[in-house]
């Protein structure tokens, strides 16, 4: 479930032998930006699950810290307790071992799934340089942009978002517009609307190319890419994102308003 043994021994070895293989060759890369150190922890929500898998599996270091910690008592709040108590020591090792092997880049943190992020992992990614979260939808709840941003006092960076529609044998993906101008709508609106927050820095879409008519490993076949598999780019929405970009600066300094105009859905 996307939590290591981070009470074994060998753990901060493990993860100093990775960060030297992995960000020490890239250190004066100036061409980097940064670094994430994971991708949406399947536990939020699901620590006592979390800590059931714990129990159940081999022996282990962290299956003796959980069995100490709940002897004094075996509650879903301690269980909780406990998870946030071994992620912090996650971080803990993991971003210190990304800083000692590159000094020179961003810690742009843990890109958590969509929703409203629970008050411990915001607490917790204070020690990132950057809040990153990944947000599927039609636009970014300002709330929890705004309720992030009060707990950490970190800029906030979109991880994933897409906007996509069903064509050429492909499924529309995680969020529906009704053609490729539609798509390019959605753009315009999930972006700037989210600029206009000003402790947000940025947006990531996923993914570049189309998916597979036949899947990736998992099946998954979206009409999600900027360009399709044999690299024609999506002119409605590529021509949207240049239209975006070109005011991005005055949408987020609040020189100009953000675009107000939502997508059709179908």
């Amino acid at each position: 479930m996307g939590m290591p043994d981070v009470y074994a021994p060998e753990f901060v070895q493990i993860a100093d032998k990775v960060a030297a293989e992995q960000c020490a060759p890239r250190k004066d890369d100036p061409y980097l930006l940064g670094y994430f150190i994971g991708n949406e922890p399947p536990w939020p929500a699901r620590e006592s699950l979390l800590v059931d898998t714990i129990l159940e599996r081999p022996p282990s270091a962290i299956q003796r810290e959980a069995k100490a910690f709940l002897a004094e008592g075996d509650t879903p709040e301690r269980r909780k307790e406990f998870v946030y108590r071994a992620f912090s020591k996650f971080l803990e090792v993991v971003n210190a071992a990304v800083r000692k092997h590159d000094p020179h880049h961003l810690n742009l943190g843990l890109r958590f799934g969509s929703g409203v992020p629970a008050p411990e992992i915001v607490r917790a990614s204070r020690s990132f340089d950057v809040y990153s979260m990944n947000v599927y939808g039609y636009s970014v709840n300002p709330d929890v942009l705004a309720k992030v941003y009060e707990q950490t006092g970190l800029p906030i960076l979109i991880g994933e978002f897409h906007i996509g529609t069903p064509g050429r044998g492909l499924a529309a993906g995680l969020v529906q517009a009704a053609n490729q101008q539609e798509r390019g709508v959605a753009y315009r609106y999930y972006v700037e609307q989210a600029a206009a927050f000003p402790a947000f820095i940025g947006a990531s879409w996923f993914t570049w190319a189309d998916e597979s008519v036949t899947g990736r490993m998992d099946g998954e076949n979206y009409n999600i890419g900027l360009v399709d598999v044999t690299d024609r780019p999506y002119r409605e929405l590529v021509e949207a994102m240049k239209t975006t970009h070109r005011r991005l600066y005055a949408v987020h300094s609040g020189k100009e308003p953000p675009f107000s105009q939502k997508a059709k859905a179908q």
